[in-house]
């Protein structure tokens, strides 16, 4: 096992510097696609969710939203916090939301592995850019529903118990707004550093692979959905192999943003086969869903 992965990483060595050029500009890439796209749309989100964590808003928003969401997913009250977050941004925030509130002590890891399943969520104003106002809507809302019955099918058996909260002293509002700005700074470099790697492997195997453009892009959306995405939206297919191929990397996330959200919850035990092989499954059936849906009741793009 040492052997195949070293030989592995010997590998990726060799291609990194005999391709030197495209890691130059994959680089360059990444880090236009992080500062213009990524950091704006996270980095707010990351401060403002530590804070509202701090101060327990989830007390309420569990009076408000928590009730429902609650009794849905059968999840403490601790957790429909992240649920509602995580709706109202887009992914890897929810891995952020969950270590907070690991750090905290206000969730468990099987919690915590349950939650990061059915939480990831694409940008609105991406999905909505690329694929337009009506087929975009229509696309989340279907990224919504997924979400939901996988994070049914995951519910607990057994009614949960919520989860202790450690008490701590308050502190100024000052001292929280530093400690998460230098948390939101910390986590975006994570972020930026699992997006270079995998831009730059998409680039590679874009070099390298002569294969039908269809199965490529797949193959660079379940790598890095933004690429992936980008390139099945060029190419002058029939629609509903676009939208279809489409629908499959935003509900997968790709592997750039399940390896960022891991790479933000290092610090603890999250169950990764489990994730990879539960979002697979129901990308394929919901994608499959869509299909037959389109094939009885065809929509113009």
């Amino acid at each position: 096992m040492k052997k195949t992965k070293y030989v592995l990483l010997t590998l990726i060595i060799i291609l990194f510097f005999t391709n030197i050029d495209i890691v130059i500009e994959s680089t360059k890439l990444s880090c236009n696609i992080f500062f213009n796209k990524v950091f704006i749309s996270i980095f707010p989100f990351i401060i403002l969710s530590d804070i509202l964590i701090y101060y327990d808003y989830h007390i309420f928003l569990k009076d408000v939203f928590g009730n429902f969401i609650k009794r849905l997913f059968n999840i403490d009250k601790n957790a429909t916090l992240i649920v509602i977050l995580s709706l109202l941004s887009s992914h890897p925030t929810n891995a952020i939301f969950i270590k907070d509130m690991l750090d905290n002590n206000q969730i468990d890891t099987d919690t915590a592995s349950n939650l990061l399943i059915f939480t990831f969520y694409p940008s609105l104003a991406f999905v909505l850019g690329v694929l337009g106002y009506k087929v975009g809507l229509i696309i989340y809302l279907i990224v919504i529903l997924n979400n939901i019955l996988i994070g049914i099918f995951l519910r607990n058996k057994e009614r949960p118990n919520n989860s202790k909260i450690i008490i701590q002293k308050e502190k100024n509002i000052f001292i929280v707004l530093k400690n998460s700005i230098i948390k939101g700074i910390n986590t975006s470099l994570i972020i930026l550093g699992n997006l270079i790697i995998f831009m730059i492997i998409v680039s590679i195997i874009n070099k390298y692979l002569s294969i039908n453009p269809v199965i490529l892009s797949i193959l660079n959306g379940i790598l890095e959905l933004t690429s992936g995405i980008i390139q099945i939206n060029s190419i002058n297919i029939p629609f509903i192999i676009k939208i279809s191929v489409t629908l499959f990397i935003l509900l997968f996330s790709g592997l750039s943003v399940i390896f960022q959200a891991i790479s933000i919850l290092s610090d603890y035990k999250i169950n990764i086969k489990k994730i990879l092989i539960t979002k697979l499954v129901f990308s394929l059936i919901t994608t499959s869903i869509l299909w037959i849906c389109y094939m009885i009741c065809p929509i113009n793009a």
